[in-house]
Parts: C-alpha cells; structure tokens; sequence
C-alpha cells in the first residue's frame, strides 16, 4: 500500500495565540513568522518544519524565517526543521533566514534582530527533547547558474540561532545543527544548558559564542567535514559585552574535527591543547573523564 501524503498546511502570519502542530502534518514556513509574547506553540512528537527559500523584501531578515519571540513557549517533542523550495520540496540550498530563539533576561542583537528585556513579559519558556535543523541560514555569497560567478547579496545569517536566553528560560535537551549557511549554532548575550550538540558541515564556524556561556553535560560531536579555513573554526569565541565560556561537563563525550582557533583558551585534563596555527586541525574523539573542560575567552574575540 502507497503510503500518504501528510497533508500540507503553509504558515504565513504571526502565532498571536496558543497552536498545536499536529505529527502526520507537513507544515511550511513561507513568510518571516514570530512565535509572539504569551502564545505557546505545542508541537507534537515526529513533526517536520519546512522553511521555505526564498527572499521576502519587507521582512528584516529578508527571508522566511521561525523566531520565538520574548515571553513566547513551546512545548515539543522531536522536530525538525529543514529548507525547502516554493513548491514545498525539501532541498539542499540554505535561503532562508532559519530558526530563533529569543529570551527576556538579557539585551542583544545580530543581523537585524534585537531583544531587550521587558519585565511586563513573562520570561521565554521553551522546551523541546530533540531540535533537528537542516540547511538553514543564508550564505553571504551565490554562484549564479547563469554566468558562473560568486554574486553577493548581503550578510550571512545562522542557521539557529540563540538571543538574551536565561538558564531557566531554556530546556531543550538536544540540538542537530546541519549544512548551516553559517554558523551551525550562534549564541548571543545568554546562558544555556544542553546534555547533547551535534554539529555538522557549517558553512562557516560550529559553535560560535557571544559573551555567553554554554554548558553540555552528555556529548558534544562537530564535524566540519575536513575543510578548514579562516572563517571556518570548531569554536569562534566573541567578547564584545563580557567573557565567553563553553564548559564540557565531566563524563562528556567529545568528537570534535576542525581548526581550534587561536582566541581561546583550552583548560583540560583531558582533551589534548590545540597547535596554534589556524591551519591546524584539532581531533579529539574521547570523554572529558577526569573533570570538565573549559573553553573560554575572557578579553579577545
């Protein structure tokens, strides 16, 4: 028996108020798309998001995107999100603007997205067992099929993406982050906790972090795919509002292949310390036994 199509249902206004996703639906995103303050987006378990590619001129990021607004929830089992065409297909082409997570604790902004804390809100709640994403995010650059060459059409955006998040705000136990046009998992001015990140094939670096702090307790896996360069590190450490900490609980697995970077500092008893060249790839495929591993970066970016 032909197994059936999942009925389609497109997402082109705000969620103003609590929604359900239901699993055995497809759903598209095909407009720049807030999750607003006081809604509470349910997502069932097993549910795929599709972001449609694509640009939208009056939107900020110019592109479809899902973004979590201040003092927005969601409640989630499994879902994953990838990037698709105007005829809903899944491909493998990063245009669009990907996926955010907004918190009300602290300020911050990036690529056109601010937050600032609004003690009139709640704070963010959101939480998830496992977020997939693939191919989201929006490259800096194209090749154009006609003529061949690299057109530039602005500033790349990340293919998931972390904003002003409290600890408390956040519980979503796993992230997949793949082929992002980015950075596989931007952190911006928060402090999050997650048992496990899996990293893979970014366009540019893995885990990039902004005076944040991001603690992972079970595994932590980046893998940028053999290609190494200047923009393209397994971590990028910024400091322009205070320190940057990633701190790999003790009993963590690590599996991790790429350019360490030189901004940073590697404290371990465990996992080896990086040649200091930025042609140099790190690899290190164990557990941080003996006690937590910290990566940080206090005053350089």
């Amino acid at each position: 028996m032909a197994k059936a199509t999942p009925k389609v249902q497109v997402i082109t206004t705000d969620i103003t108020r609590n929604r359900t996703l239901r699993r055995g639906r497809l759903y598209v995103i095909a407009d720049e798309v807030h999750v607003r303050a006081g809604a509470r987006l349910t997502i069932e378990d097993g549910v795929t998001i599709l972001v449609r590619n694509g640009r939208i001129p009056r939107a900020k990021l110019r592109r479809c995107a899902l973004i979590f607004d201040p003092g927005s929830r969601l409640a989630a089992g499994r879902v994953t999100l990838r990037a698709c065409n105007a005829e809903n297909r899944p491909e493998r082409l990063q245009d669009n603007g990907g996926l955010w997570f907004l918190g009300n604790t602290q300020a911050a902004a990036k690529d056109g997205i601010s937050v600032k804390p609004d003690r009139a809100l709640p704070l963010s709640s959101f939480t998830a067992r496992a977020i997939s994403v693939h191919w989201l995010g929006r490259r800096d650059t194209y090749r154009s099929a006609v003529t061949g060459r690299e057109l530039d059409i602005g500033d790349d955006v990340d293919g998931f993406s972390v904003l002003g998040m409290g600890v408390t705000e956040w519980k979503i136990s796993k992230v997949l982050s793949a082929w992002s046009a980015d950075d596989g998992f931007d952190v911006t001015n928060s402090r999050i906790v997650l048992d496990r990140l899996d990293i893979r094939s970014p366009n540019e670096d893995g885990l990039n972090i902004s005076s944040s702090r991001v603690e992972i307790r079970k595994s932590l896996s980046i893998d940028m795919n053999g290609v190494c360069g200047r923009d393209r590190q397994l971590f990028d450490l910024e400091t322009d509002d205070g320190a940057s900490y990633i701190e790999i609980r003790r009993g963590c697995r690590v599996q991790v292949e790429g350019v360490f970077g030189d901004e940073m500092v590697l404290s371990s008893k465990d996992l080896k310390q990086p040649v200091r060249r930025r042609s140099g790839v790190y690899r290190f495929n164990g557990v941080s036994r003996r006690q937590a591993t910290l990566v940080y970066s206090i005053d350089e970016d």
